[in-house]
């Protein structure tokens, strides 16, 4: 047992069973040049002295390794001292937001990206600290770090997720990685793949999907999403003929967003002659084997009734028609629109159908620009107009922010201001500041939690201000 594990164990039983050795401090220190008195206190000096001793004296072991390469050149500029110190205090909390700070340091980091520069190194391992637990952060946080990140990443097991994926080397190389790796690194492999070279990636897939498990074939037709174009047709056409359910829904769900493929035809052809001469539509009967292998299920729509489900999904696989009001039209039809208007991202279609009944959904799956032309426009500032503002992408324009400001400001009561707030935190636009400013200085002091909200708010609009005038 060595002198230090000794003292240990004297301490842990206690000096009334183990006294201490005379020598524990031999070589260390000259005999008796601890003044102390009573072993217990003996046993304390020794420890401290002892353990500053070993401390002094350890020697850090040889590198027997191959040192690693560096990183790869990142040729972008550094930003801002200014912006450093921003993005500093947000990553180690240095500025405290209601509801976190996620949202700003994502505004940084896409601003940084945006403006092809990059955050100074000392601040990439709390980057990447950061975004291991706010997932939400991961992309954009991949994209600022750069090469230097994906150069730590390799050493630390929990930044796996920003590690860059090497897309290149020989065919073989390549198709050996991907039949071989676990599944989240050939998922990654393939999604990058797609981004490069979809027509490449879809083979990957093609040559091992014979010897893949069902929720492997799933996921990979999930990730054949990125890149996704008409020359998938032919594989997904495939696919739909899978043995299991998984699959077949999963091609079905791309298929849905390829209007011209030979589905999408056969579909049409389906709505078509349901569409009897008024104009109007019938609901289907019992679908064939043919409109089974092309995915139509018994899933219910909810709200809606056995026919009328089969009804939406034809009218959701189909190409959409042109684009017409429709309030008054059945509300299957409508669903079904719903459906090929958000899968096909076709955004008259999406803007159209929230003219007339704006959702979440609807809002959400439109450019910023857009979607607020249609809140804008919403008659009553109540929790629906609430629930629409988290709806809507930003960044918002200054003249919607300047109008959903005013809006607010003559509510009467702080729930709704308490809906919206992480919205406005997040997509109001910096020039509304003045307006935020005046609404708080114009509030009683005694609505402290409105105030208190309306300081966050223009504390965020502050921090973003700056933000987009260190990355102008």
């Amino acid at each position: 047992m060595s002198d230090w594990d000794g003292l240990l164990a004297t301490a842990l039983v206690g000096t009334g069973r183990r006294a201490p050795r005379d020598d524990v401090l031999a070589g260390v220190v000259e005999p008796g040049a601890l003044p102390v008195e009573g072993p217990e206190a003996e046993v304390l000096a020794s420890a401290a002295v002892l353990a500053v001793y070993r401390r002094a004296g350890w020697v850090p072991p040889t590198w027997q390794g191959e040192r690693p390469a560096p990183a790869g050149p990142d040729t972008r500029p550094e930003c801002s001292e200014t912006a450093a110190q921003l993005l500093e205090l947000l990553l180690e909390r240095g500025v405290r937001m209601d509801g976190g700070n996620a949202a700003l340091t994502e505004h940084w980091l896409r601003a940084c990206v945006a403006a092809g520069r990059r955050p100074p190194a000392r601040l990439l391992v709390s980057l990447l600290q950061t975004a291991t637990v706010e997932t939400s952060l991961r992309e954009a946080a991949r994209d600022a770090a750069g090469p230097r990140g994906a150069w730590l990443a390799v050493r630390n097991r929990r930044w796996s997720w920003a590690a860059a994926v090497d897309v290149n080397g020989t065919e073989g190389d390549v198709g050996e990685r991907f039949a071989t790796a676990a599944r989240a690194e050939r998922l990654a492999l393939l999604t990058a793949l797609r981004r490069t070279d979809p027509a490449g990636a879809r083979e990957l897939v093609e040559g091992t999907w014979p010897s893949e498990q069902a929720a492997s074939r799933a996921a990979l037709l999930d990730a054949l999403g990125t890149g996704l174009s008409d020359a998938d047709e032919d594989f997904l056409e495939s696919a739909l003929a899978d043995r299991a359910a998984t699959v077949r829904a999963a091609a079905a769900a791309l298929l849905d967003r390829l209007p011209r493929s030979r589905r999408a035809r056969r579909m049409a052809a389906r709505v078509e002659a349901l569409t009897r001469p008024d104009g109007g539509i019938a609901l289907p009967a019992e679908p064939d084997a043919g409109a089974r292998a092309d995915g139509i299920t018994d899933q219910r729509e909810p709200g809606h009734g056995l026919r009328a489900s089969w009804l939406i999904q034809l009218v959701g696989a189909a190409p959409l028609p042109p684009v017409r009001d429709p309030r008054g039209e059945p509300g299957e039809l409508v669903a079904g629109w719903t459906r090929a208007a958000l899968r096909q991202r076709h955004h008259d279609w999406l803007a159209t159908l929230a003219e007339a009944t704006p959702t979440a959904e609807l809002l959400g799956a439109l450019p910023p620009e857009r979607a607020a032309a249609i809140v804008a426009v919403q008659p009553s500032v109540d929790a629906r107009f609430a629930g629409l503002l988290a709806a809507c992408p930003g960044p918002w324009p200054a003249t919607f922010s300047a109008d959903v400001v005013a809006r607010l400001r003559g509510v009467r009561t702080d729930r709704l201001l308490t809906l919206a707030y992480p919205a406005l935190a997040e997509r109001l636009h910096p020039a509304a500041l003045p307006d935020v400013d005046d609404w708080l200085e114009a509030t009683a002091r005694e609505q402290r939690a409105r105030r208190r909200m309306l300081r966050g708010l223009a504390h965020a609009l502050t921090i973003r201000r700056t933000i987009e005038q260190e990355f102008s």
